[in-house]
């Protein structure tokens, strides 16, 4: 039997004391990563790198950050309908949802999309300066469905932040890991284990995960456990059936699809220690990005 942990709200990386963010932090936070984004792509040699993101170059990531965010602020989507034989990275009705934004700027000058890019930077940031500042408040979401604000915020400054080192990695520039959207991003991914190991892995209730990270920047050790509901738990002093011993930067590439579960490199650098099968699962399970 597993015993809920005590910790049930955690800001990794953060000191155990630290506040909540709130929404004008969120919102400085998601500024903040858009502008790294935008000043990283700035350069015409860079523009049509490929990224880790499937099928998208340096230039298409920024065409997606303005395409969403110009959705919140109240722009129509481009009267666009992608050739999808061309683009098979485009599965899903959510990547095909994002990919017409990005599709329909393919053929437009490099200029021309930063100066969209400003543009909506200028009227989201203001939009979202002008209120409201109460983060459960139900508000228009990036797919079309109303959530709390500090959801809708919180992933917009994920999306932005996974993205912007997309771009520094395509330009061979170092990850930023200690910003404000940083730790933001990290506390939505690991505040997702539970659902990842008691409802995507389907443990079996009693059976603890513990994960252990070595930095740089986030150090935690973690257990996960299964009640009797078969509910995903945080748990504490439990013996695991299932160790995963990983760094910061590889268990980021794993939680946002960064890299190939059976990649031999990830493999090499990582720890398993435990059930076969649910290591397995786990690998698979911990991909969380849409």
């Amino acid at each position: 039997m597993v015993t809920p942990s005590a910790m049930v709200q955690t800001v990794y990386g953060l000191p155990m004391n630290s506040k909540p963010p709130t929404a004008p932090d969120l919102i400085a936070a998601w500024h903040e990563v858009m502008l790294d984004a935008r000043s990283n792509a700035d350069d015409a040699a860079a523009w049509t790198l490929p990224t880790s993101c499937p099928g998208w170059s340096v230039g298409d990531l920024i065409a997606h950050l303005l395409d969403i965010d110009g959705l919140l602020a109240g722009d129509p989507r481009p009267d666009h309908e992608p050739d999808w034989d061309s683009l098979p990275h485009a599965v899903g009705p959510v990547s095909r949802m994002t990919e017409v934004g990005v599709d329909a700027r393919r053929a437009t000058p490099m200029a021309e999309v930063l100066a969209e890019f400003d543009s909506v930077l200028e009227r989201r940031s203001a939009q979202l300066a002008a209120g409201p500042m109460d983060l459960t408040v139900m508000v228009m979401g990036p797919f079309g469905s109303e959530r709390p604000l500090g959801r809708v915020l919180t992933m917009r400054t994920f999306d932005a932040w996974v993205h912007a080192q997309d771009i520094r990695a395509a330009r061979g520039l170092p990850a930023q890991l200690e910003s404000a959207a940083a730790l933001i991003t990290a506390d939505q991914l690991l505040s997702g284990l539970p659902l990842i190991w008691g409802k995507t892995v389907a443990a079996p209730p009693g059976t603890v995960l513990a994960l252990n990270i070595t930095g740089p920047v986030i150090e935690a050790a973690l257990q996960v456990g299964v009640d009797d509901e078969h509910r995903g738990v945080m748990v504490e002093g439990a013996d695991p059936d299932l160790t995963l011993i990983a760094s910061w930067p590889d268990l980021l590439d794993l939680m946002t699809g960064r890299v190939a579960v059976d990649d031999p490199g990830l493999l090499a650098r990582i720890t398993l220690d435990g059930d076969e099968g649910l290591s397995n699962r786990l690998l698979s399970a911990l991909n969380v990005a849409p």
